[in-house]
């Protein structure tokens, strides 16, 4: 990655079309000098928010040959002076009154059914009574509130309505009122209100139409709003940038230096200045990151965007590595046939109904499926039933060792930690072919020789497998290879204290890693033995009835979804976690990067005339 500075006349014009021609491009990762601050930024974000209001309306009235059949008495507004912001009008105002409508309708329907509940009273004659000093207020109560006012004289049943008494209260004082909700009554007269509504209809299904109709001209709104797009786009570049002497704006930014040659081809076109040199030390917190993996190890990109997780400019790419550790944990934390089954079908249809769009997201998830799908038939595990693993066809494909069922769970617990050390190592070999040209790679075979002397001792420790005599001298011969090779410099004892001090604490942390490899182990058994006892809940007993059949079906259906949830959440919290702490660890990754995001506009962003 290379820095640059550009540097373009200072001329509204001028700015506007040069940063489209960059944008167009697509390689300069621009860093503002300053927050982007204009009067126009606001009013183009404005119109933005209009154009997309507008589209999502007409979004609603799609139905394209109802529109173009009615569609004579339209305006062409591509045609017309302004037709996109007079089109854009038309559509929010024709929805405005079209929501004003259906609430009048509302309310009109609200008073109908009043009238229905009530009889058809004349609120004329109410207002009569009201200028001649008699109040009439009404109320509906239940039995049991009726008891509380039955003595009273003013208050007269008049009705009954969904087991509801209807009450009315008759009053010379208009603030008398019952200590209940009152039912207030309509503004509107019966008669009036149903021609009302019928208007109110006839109004709608204009304002309907004409939304439909103006639904064959979308692609006016669409086309301005690509324009808005792109000018809010540029102009938060332009901003982003500093004015030298209001006569050259100029910017700051990275380029890859492969794309070098196509910018500078454009900038000497264009006459633009630049100069491209590499980034000083106290640059490199700013240089963003570029990662180009192979096309396999793509697949994990929507994890690492999900968690955030950019590497640092000079850090290593972990994609590879973290692509292939994270299939085979999830394979092992979910460890279930039946249920990669599942979520290999329920991706297929997802993936059928999006037209098989290609997306990674898919790939990922295929991949994910397969390797549950894979490990359960090693471990023979088919939504935690015994009786469907010990079927001879596929008890032929089990590993009798890994089987969930009468498995050797010591030679397991052997292989989750073997797995950590091999992942461990990974990072360190990684490290050393970075510094291939150095003595730390020296150290780093250092690091690997302590890695699998702390793999020994686990297994000493924890699972009471006697470790070989050789494995003193792993450590040995790996802190000799770290004090001597792990800062080389000048004063070659200095170095090897300071490499030794920081040495005993990594030799715990590396213990402690290898140890949290058996989450592996764990939270896969613990998928199984909750598949096993909800199968034990639903068919324990037997199904005798149709009841009991149904109450089987549900069990199994909603314990083994919960389940399968469940696994899924540990694939997130554990197989990222290996990977984001324990490897990246030993891999020196802190993820401390900003993603390299290069101004560049859409295919259909295109400079228009304003």
């Amino acid at each position: 990655m290379k820095k640059l500075i550009l540097l373009m006349p200072e001329s509204s014009v001028d700015v506007d079309k040069d940063l489209t021609v960059l944008g167009k491009l697509g390689v300069m990762h621009v860093s503002p000098f300053q927050m982007a601050k204009d009067e126009s930024i606001n009013r183009v974000d404005a119109r933005i928010k209009q154009l997309e209001k507008a589209i999502s309306i007409l979004d609603r009235y799609d139905d394209e040959p109802y529109a173009k059949s009615n569609a004579a008495d339209i305006s062409d507004y591509s045609n017309l002076e302004r037709g996109e912001i007079r089109l854009m009008e038309k559509v929010l105002k024709t929805e405005e009154k079209r929501t004003q409508l259906k609430d009048t309708k509302l309310s009109i329907k609200h008073d109908l059914e009043w009238y229905k509940e009530w009889g058809n009273i004349f609120i004329d004659d109410i207002e009569k009574l009201n200028r001649k000093g008699i109040w009439i207020k009404l109320y509906q109560l239940n039995d049991k509130e009726l008891k509380q006012i039955a003595k009273r004289e003013d208050v007269h049943v008049i009705g009954k309505s969904k087991h509801m008494n209807q009450l009315a209260l008759i009053s010379e004082n208009a603030s008398e009122s019952l200590d209940f909700n009152e039912v207030l009554m309509p503004k509107l007269e019966c008669e009036h209100a149903k021609s009302l509504l019928s208007s109110t209809n006839a109004q709608l299904d204009e304002l309907e139409i004409l939304l439909h109709q103006l639904y064959a001209q979308k692609s006016v709104l669409q086309d301005a709003l690509d324009e808005r797009n792109r000018r809010f786009d540029v102009r938060n570049i332009q901003y982003g940038g500093i004015a030298i002497d209001n006569q050259v704006r100029c910017w700051k930014g990275f380029i890859p230096e492969d794309k070098i040659d196509e910018f500078v081809q454009l900038a000497d076109q264009y006459n633009w200045g630049y100069v491209t040199e590499d980034p000083s030390e106290e640059e490199m917190d700013e240089v963003p990151t570029l990662v180009r993996t192979s096309k396999w190890a793509k697949r994990i990109q929507p994890v690492m965007d999900f968690m955030g997780l950019v590497p640092g400019y000079k850090e290593l790419d972990v994609s590879r590595v973290f692509m292939i550790f994270f299939t085979f944990f999830t394979g092992i934390l979910v460890g279930d046939a039946g249920y990669g089954l599942v979520f290999l079908l329920i991706t297929f249809l997802v993936h059928r109904k999006q037209k098989f769009v290609k997306k990674i997201e898919f790939s990922l998830i295929y991949t994910l499926s397969v390797a549950i799908l894979f490990w359960g038939v090693l471990t023979g595990t088919y939504f935690g039933s015994e009786m469907i693993a010990e079927l001879s066809f596929l008890k032929l494909l089990r590993v009798d060792q890994l089987a969930s069922f009468g498995g050797d769970s010591l030679f397991i617990q052997k292989l989750m930690f073997l797995i950590g050390a091999v992942h461990l190592t990974m990072g360190h070999l990684q490290i050393a072919w970075k510094y291939i040209n150095s003595v730390k790679a020296i150290a780093q075979l250092g690091w690997v020789s302590i890695i699998w002397g702390l793999y020994l001792i686990v297994n000493q420790m924890v699972l009471g497998v006697a470790a070989p005599e050789f494995m003193i001298w792993l450590f040995i011969g790996g802190a000799l290879l770290i004090a001597l090779f792990s800062k080389p410099g000048k004063n070659i004892l200095k170095g090897m204290l300071s490499s030794l001090a920081g040495l005993p604490l990594s030799i715990i942390n590396g213990f402690s890693d290898i140890i949290s490899y058996i989450r592996l182990y764990a939270v896969g058994l613990s998928t199984v033995l909750m598949a096993t006892s909800f199968n034990q809940m639903a068919l324990g007993d037997g199904v005798s009835t149709l009841a009991s059949g149904i109450g089987a079906a549900l069990v199994l259906i909603l314990g083994h979804g919960l389940n399968m949830i469940l696994a899924a959440m540990a694939v997130l919290v554990h197989g990222v976690r290996l990977n984001m702490l324990e490897y990246a660890g030993h891999a020196s990754v802190e993820f401390s990067g900003s993603e390299y995001a290069p101004f560049k506009l859409k295919n259909n962003q295109t400079l228009k005339s304003k």
